[in-house]
């Protein structure tokens, strides 16, 4: 009988590390840049006006969305800052939690982490702007509250894909 249970156990062991995962897609946007979307993530159309990728999973909760500005004299990226983040200031229970300088692949930017309320939920978000050499960029990746710690660093690993072409 233990023999019997050991070779159940054994199988199913083996058979569930059997599970294939689709590899992440790269999504690249008008030449401009390019982001690696896991499989876990969809296709999205309605999530952000003019946004150059939306991909979302609306069972996990997870959302990331990314849209280019092409570069002007009249706006330098601390205003084109300014304005990314006055998008959501009026928010309910707006709250930056935390700031920082940040560089991906090899581009300076900010990153904001914030906690707002949507429609009476508690919503966490991450708000990436990089100064490209082409553009500027901005990244937002957002999630219920409850999820923040999981899906926020899914998020940050998803955002750290971006690279400027």
């Amino acid at each position: 009988m233990k023999k019997l249970f050991f070779i159940l156990c054994a199988t199913l062991g083996l058979a569930s590390c059997n599970q294939k995962v689709a590899p992440p897609q790269t999504v690249t946007v008008k030449d401009q840049f390019t982001m690696e979307m896991p499989s876990t993530l969809a296709v999205m159309t309605d999530l952000y006006p003019n946004a150059d990728i939306q991909y979302g999973n609306t069972y996990k909760q997870v959302y990331i969305i990314a849209k280019e500005s092409p570069k002007t004299t009249e706006e330098d990226f601390k205003a084109f800052t300014q304005k990314a983040l006055a998008a959501y200031a009026s928010r309910p229970d707006y709250e930056i939690v935390k700031e920082d300088e940040v560089r991906i692949n090899g581009l300076p930017g900010k990153i904001y982490k914030l906690s707002m309320s949507q429609e009476g939920n508690f919503m966490y978000m991450i708000q990436v702007l990089i100064e490209g050499k082409k553009g500027n960029y901005e990244i937002i990746g957002w999630t219920i509250g409850q999820n923040k710690d999981y899906q926020g660093d899914e998020l940050i690993n998803i955002i750290s894909t971006f690279k400027e072409l």
